[in-house]
Order: C-alpha cells, then structure tokens, then sequence
C-alpha cells in the first residue's frame, strides 16, 4: 500500500471512530506504518471525524516529520515507541471510548458475557494514567507484550494490530462488553454466577523448564488425574494431536488425546493442530499471563491446522488451560 492508499484508510477508520462515538471532537489519534521506518500520524488537535489529508503528517521512528506542515498529535512519543518494540504491529488507535472510560474508572476487571469477546479479549490490562498524555510509555509497552488492548485509566483505549480492522475490532469488542457490564451492575444484578465455595489449589512453588520432559510429564499427570477434565473430554470426545512449538530453541511438545486422556506425549510437529510461539510468549501462556485462546486470536502466537475445529472441545481446553497454571515454567 502507497502513501496515499494508506492515508484513505486512515481517514476512512477515523471517522468510523467518530461515528462510532468512540472518538468525539478533538479526543483521539491514529498511526499507521507505511514503511518499515515511516508511519503516518495525525496531528495535533485534529478532529478525526472531520479529517483530511492536511491534518496526517509522515515521520520517521526518530520522529522527524518528513512530509506535512502540522504538528504531530502529542501522543506522538506513544506512538513511536510502540511501532519501534513492536515489529509486526502496523496500525495504533488510541481512543476515549466513553463506556469503556466509565466502567474501568469503578472497577478493574470486566465480566465477558460472549464467547466472541471471550477469544479476542481476555483480561484486558490497566495502566494507571495521571496526565493528560502518555509521558511514560513503559507500562504501556510491557502490557502490549500481552495483550493488543490496554486501558489507560480514566483516559481512553490503546488498541494495536496488524490492520485498522484488527485494531478497530477490539475497541469495539470492549466498549460493547463494558456497556452491558455497566447495565448489569446499575440494575444490581451479579456481573458473574456464583459457582460455589470450592476453590482450585493454587499453583505449586516447583516451576518447570519450557516444553521439557519434566514439564509435558507434570501436564500429563495433571490432565489425567483431573476429574473434570475427564469428563469433559468424554463428553466432548477431545480426540486429537496438538503441538505446541518454541520457535526460538525449535522444541516441540505434542499432546496426543483419546476423549479427553492423554495417551502419549512426543517431540512430532506433524500434529493436527500446531501452536508455534516465542520462547517468552509461550511462557506466558502456560503461565496464563495469556489467555491462550486470546494469544491465537491477537496473533501472539502462530498455527498450523484449522483451528475453528477446536471449538466444538471450547468447554474441556478451557479446563486444560487453567490446569496449566499449576505447572509453572521458568
């Protein structure tokens, strides 16, 4: 895509912010990369639903304006600074969605009421925000490792993808999930169903090396020794390969399920289904900092097979996932 292609889409996404009401008057600012070292930015004090091609400058990561008479947005240190850490990343939008804004001003976690939302958000991050810019990026950027969407606290959304159309999905995913959260609490209604008293014995003090034998033995004994899982499994008929790969170290771990039991675990990358991540990300998701349906979904990791197949066994991997917290890798 050309400069001017991008810039049409630029401004195509930002007025949809607007009409959306996830922007309003001057609030907001968008970046996308266009080249390795060049994005294009808005500028300062523009109005995203009205934009033109005069309110868009091109700079480098340096931040030099190369081609523009206006001054850049002042959330520009935000922007560079995720576009450099965060290689694969092409498009940055930073809204004030105004029910996402209110619901994490009251509370720090939201209730997900869709399987939708569930996959594409998880547990979304919030960073303590005190000035009316980002002045430092920081937090911002160690929550983006985990997750492409961070709440800045009581100033608006950081939504990041591989296009305006991933960017923009989560924004709308959220404000969608904090709207029905906010009615359900203003008619006193639990957020959540209470599930009993019991509680899950929490993860041992023992951590595992990434994908080593010791590791896919204390999954192995987890799953299998799990009554739910068991069940679940049966009742699913969770019958199938899944690999998981390190693509730092090339290690590969790969689960054979019969109904929910595990039969066997080897080192074979011919598997129905492969999950191929970083070294560090991988590490996360066993650790559930994570969500793994959420890492597959915001490109964290990589796969191989069909993996809207897996949603038919949804119920029993989201019971395996939480069994893996309780065999920390190091």
């Amino acid at each position: 895509m050309n400069i001017e292609e991008a810039k049409k889409e630029l401004i195509y996404w930002a007025q949809l912010l607007n009409q959306k009401g996830f922007v309003t008057a001057r609030s907001g600012n968008i970046s996308c990369k266009v080249e390795q070292d060049k994005i294009l930015i808005t500028t300062h004090d523009s109005y995203l639903g009205h934009l033109g091609n005069n309110d868009i400058v091109l700079m480098d990561l340096k931040g030099n304006v190369l081609d523009g008479k206006s001054e850049p947005t002042s959330e520009v240190p935000l922007h560079l600074d995720i576009h450099k850490k965060l290689k694969d990343i092409k498009v940055v939008l930073h809204s004030h969605s105004p029910f996402s804004t209110a619901f994490f001003h009251y509370f720090d976690k939201l209730d997900i009421f869709s399987f939708e939302a569930r996959f594409y958000l998880g547990d979304i991050p919030v960073i303590p925000q005190e000035t009316p810019t980002v002045t430092d990026t920081k937090p911002l950027l160690s929550a983006l490792e985990s997750s492409n969407l961070v709440i800045l606290k009581n100033h608006g959304v950081v939504s990041v993808g591989r296009d305006f159309k991933e960017a923009f999905s989560l924004i709308e995913l959220l404000e969608e999930q904090a709207k029905v959260n906010l009615m359900l609490k203003s008619s006193n209604r639990p957020s959540s169903p209470t599930k009993g008293n019991e509680k899950e014995s929490v993860a041992s003090n023992k951590k595992y090396e990434l994908l080593s034998k010791e590791h896919s033995q204390k999954l192995l004994e987890l799953v299998n020794n799990d009554k739910e899982a068991q069940e679940l499994g049966a009742k699913y008929d969770l019958t199938c390969t899944l690999a998981v790969k390190d693509q730092d170290t090339e290690k590969t771990m790969c689960f054979h399920y019969q109904k929910g039991k595990i039969t066997k675990i080897d080192a074979s990358e011919d598997a129905e289904f492969v999950i191929i991540g970083k070294a560090e990300i991988l590490k996360k998701v066993f650790n559930r900092q994570i969500d793994p349906f959420v890492a597959l979904t915001q490109g964290k990791v990589k796969t191989k097979g069909n993996f809207a197949k897996m949603s038919k066994w949804y119920p029993v991997m989201v019971r395996t996932f939480k069994l893996w917290e309780k065999a920390p890798v190091e």
